[in-house]
């Protein structure tokens, strides 16, 4: 620490100094002096409020430069006294150390010697820490700017960065896209209807079983977990107060352990309709139109009885893009009636993803000035 800075631990102030007093309505039982080092000179682990210019060479207090001491270097607010003879600094009244070399308030020389020299050589290079001071700031002006330029702020600039690029690839992927002639080249359908059949099946869950099931047994399982707070795990934090000093907060945590749940769980046998197979119908062209597939089924509601269940429809149109001499073949699915009401042959207007190649069926369009059925 800078041999002019306080003393931590002194009883009292030298002569012609006095304690600095907390200010009213602040408790300062926790709060510490930062420190700081001037890039001036050589002097080190300057004190933040106290020092607000170098006492080695009067240069101004950079608050960037400001970091927390070690714990056994902290310097309490109530604690800042001064040791030797003070000196009193003839242009801002600052008490000062006696090895003080320039005001620790204001930066003026001190000492013997030739005054008016060395205040006119103090007051040039004053002048240029200041102004090299001022452009460091408004070099960060910009809202959180200094933050990314330490090394976890330019992690996270990365990453931003990298999901910026996937979010922009990704808008690309989306909305990139071509526009192109198409001609619908044929068209196929199919159509299915799932069988259930009534069957005994076995199940489980937790209890109550549900209305209908019967064999039940039951089990104690692990149906999850509960957290029980064991107690708590404390650390001591330092927080810059934004002024020079910083104050130490207790943080705590509370520790949990995991204890496991249990609940009854039900193992039965249950009577329902279960899916068994499916008929499906398929065909190529518009004629003749789709049908729906014949089935046979029970007309029961006892065990082994059958009886249809969901029926599914698929309407694909055929298409090639006018421009394509491979004459790829381009399927989209609609609903029966604009399926059925497609001419082969008809001319439509498509946009293709330019990246995966993928038509948009929705953005499919008659060709403007053109017949877009025949």
């Amino acid at each position: 620490m800078y041999s002019g800075a306080v003393q931590p631990g002194s009883e009292r102030a030298s002569a012609g100094s006095s304690p600095r007093q907390p200010e009213v309505g602040t408790s300062m039982a926790n709060v510490y002096e930062m420190f700081w080092d001037c890039e001036w000179c050589e002097a080190k682990k300057l004190l933040g409020k106290t020092h607000r210019s170098c006492p080695e060479c009067g240069a101004p207090q950079d608050p960037k430069r400001r970091y927390f001491p070690a714990e056994n270097e902290k310097v309490a607010v109530v604690d800042h006294v001064y040791y030797g003879v003070d000196r009193i600094c003839d242009h801002c009244h600052s008490p000062n150390s006696a090895k003080a070399k320039h005001c620790v308030g204001c930066g003026a020389p001190i000492g013997d010697g030739d005054r008016e020299a060395a205040l006119i050589e103090w007051r040039a290079r004053r002048e240029r820490q200041e102004t090299t001071l001022r452009r460091r700031q408004n070099q960060g002006g910009i809202p959180g700017l200094a933050f990314f330029r330490t090394r976890r702020g330019k992690i996270v600039a990365a990453i931003g960065a990298v999901l910026l690029l996937g979010l922009l690839a990704t808008l690309v992927i989306l909305f990139w896209s071509r526009s192109a002639t198409v001609e619908v080249s044929g068209h196929r359908w199919n159509r299915s209807i799932s069988i259930e059949r009534y069957a005994s099946v076995s199940d489980g869950g937790w209890c109550p079983a549900p209305a209908g099931a019967y064999g039940v047994r039951r089990s104690r399982r692990k149906s999850g977990t509960t957290q029980i707070p064991v107690g708590e795990d404390c650390s001591t934090v330092n927080v810059d107060n934004g002024d020079g000093t910083y104050r130490q907060e207790t943080r705590c945590r509370t520790r949990y352990r995991s204890e496991p749940v249990y609940d009854d769980w039900c193992d039965y046998t249950i009577d329902r309709w279960v899916h068994d197979h499916r008929e499906v119908a398929s065909g190529v062209g518009r004629s003749p139109e789709p049908y729906w597939p014949a089935t046979s089924v029970s007309a029961c509601a006892g065990l082994g009885c059958t009886r249809e269940g969901t029926r599914r429809g698929e309407y694909v149109v055929q298409y090639v893009e006018v421009a394509d001499e491979e004459r790829k073949v381009i399927e989209c699915g609609f609903e029966q009636p604009r399926w059925g009401s497609t001419g082969v042959g008809s001319r439509w207007e498509a946009r293709f993803r330019v990246l995966t190649g993928e038509v948009l069926c929705d953005k499919i369009v008659p060709t403007t000035g053109r017949e877009s059925d025949r």
